[in-house]
């Protein structure tokens, strides 16, 4: 197929310039929930790259990216076969890992230090980045933790393992077997992996280059240095004995492969492929579960008799180990950032369609709400206009900012969230203490009620 692709790259750049310049925008059925967001990153491409690039994000939809494939059609003429999807970001090849951050990640990292639990999944091909931009990532949240800038005192921990097929091991330990047991609240523990406490940035970026070297890597044809297993980094935010403890978990998810990748392997690579491959569609499936239930209100399930969904986490070890942050029933504040990273190559166009179709797949979005409709009576039913008037009228001094706290949520989704994240938002406007956010909660909570 590559020898195909080469002999036509004439005939494609004369496809694709061919194209309308502004296609049919896509429409939305919906707007993303408030603890849910898919991004996806394009890959610079290398110097030497032979293949012209397959990836156009447009610019009159910003979150919108085409893919154009040429298709070997058997009369012997090439043809175009074109795709769109979208994602709530999207960064282009010039995006740098640290916009990446300040847009997806940065407040992520107060949340968890508030007692949320914080989760960063990188995702894709062999080879698309996923580990570089996980490492960075890794030393920008260390930088944050280690500021001083944010408020109160907080003991650090960190824990890196290593996920292969069922097999843990702890990359602090010089890659030591651990057990994944269920406790008696039905949590997964790490049983033998050492947890290591920090004190400032030297330590964080010690621990992250010692685990380096222990990650379960192996040559492929795409990347010579494949990653081929999970790796999660956990960092335990410890508040106080009466307080819950916040947690971030940064994954570097292991790659995927085309089917040219895999031609080569022996029956041991192929059943670690296989594995690989089950873990990332129980994923999928779990993180698509979650995002499900967090759209269904208790209000839904009693006046439509909706159940919430089944989330698959014990079919593998990856979500076993991360179970809090799928389980529907759980009662602490989690936000996912998931990153399906790319290549923009012609010669990788099937794997990044199916990268696109993964990260498309994990969006769950709400019902649009009508702003032109008739006045509502139930707070429940604001769109966000009114529900950002009402904040404005009722925001206190110092201001509570309407951008921050609902920047996007109309009253259905504004109320689902937790009281911790509510009061989160508040206390990211400048001046605004723990008290005012607690007592502001209280108030928007009584409105609810009586209305």
């Amino acid at each position: 197929m590559e020898q195909f692709y080469l002999e036509n790259i004439p005939k494609y750049h004369s496809l694709v310039g061919a194209l309308d310049p502004c296609p049919k925008p896509r429409i939305s059925k919906g707007v993303p929930g408030p603890n849910m967001v898919v991004s996806a990153r394009i890959r610079p491409r290398p110097k030497n790259e032979r293949f012209p690039s397959a990836t156009f994000p447009r610019s009159n939809q910003e979150n919108v990216l085409d893919i154009h494939d040429l298709y070997n059609h058997p009369r012997g003429i090439p043809i175009l076969r074109s795709n769109n999807y979208e994602v709530d970001r999207l960064f282009h090849a010039n995006s740098t890992t640290e916009e990446i951050y300040e847009d997806l990640v940065a407040n992520l990292v107060p949340f968890a230090w508030d007692g949320g639990i914080g989760t960063l999944f990188a995702y894709g091909q062999t080879g698309s980045g996923k580990t570089f931009t996980v490492s960075r990532l890794e030393e920008l949240v260390a930088e944050t933790l280690m500021s001083g800038n944010l408020e109160g005192e907080r003991e650090i921990y960190m824990t890196i393992i290593d996920l292969a097929g069922n097999a843990a091991f702890d990359l602090l330990s010089n890659r030591e077997p651990i057990s994944l047991l269920e406790d008696s609240s039905g949590n997964t523990q790490m049983v033998g992996a050492v947890e290591h406490q920090v004190f400032n940035m030297e330590d964080m970026r010690a621990l992250i280059e010692q685990a380096t070297p222990f990650r379960r890597t192996a040559p492929t044809l795409k990347n010579p240095t494949s990653s081929r297993s999970h790796a999660i980094c956990r960092i335990r935010i410890w508040n106080g004995a009466d307080c819950s403890d916040g947690s971030l978990y940064l994954i570097d998810l292991a790659g995927s492969e085309a089917a040219r990748d895999v031609a080569t392997h022996g029956a041991d690579r192929m059943l670690e492929t296989r594995q690989i491959n089950v873990s990332l569609s129980v994923l999928k499936d779990c993180i698509r579960g979650k995002a499900l239930a967090d759209t269904v209100t208790s209000l839904d399930r009693e006046k439509l008799g909706r159940k919430l969904p089944h989330i698959p986490f014990r079919q593998s070890a990856l979500t076993r180990v991360l179970k809090h942050v799928f389980d529907p029933a759980g009662a602490r504040a989690c936000r996912t950032v998931v990153i399906a990273c790319i290549n923009p190559s012609l010669a990788d166009v099937g794997p990044t369609k199916n990268t696109l179709r993964f990260a498309e797949m994990l969006r769950v979005l709400e019902p649009a709400t009508n702003e032109t409709s008739a006045d509502r009576t139930s707070a429940i039913q604001w769109t966000n206009t009114q529900l950002r008037e009402w904040i404005r009228a009722n925001c206190g001094t110092p201001a509570i900012l309407d951008r921050v706290v609902a920047p996007r949520e109309s009253g259905a989704q504004l109320f689902k969230l937790s009281s911790i994240e509510i009061e989160y938002r508040c206390r990211q406007c400048p001046g605004v203490k723990l008290e005012q956010a607690k007592a502001f909660r209280c108030k928007l909570w009584q409105m609810y009620i009586v209305s």
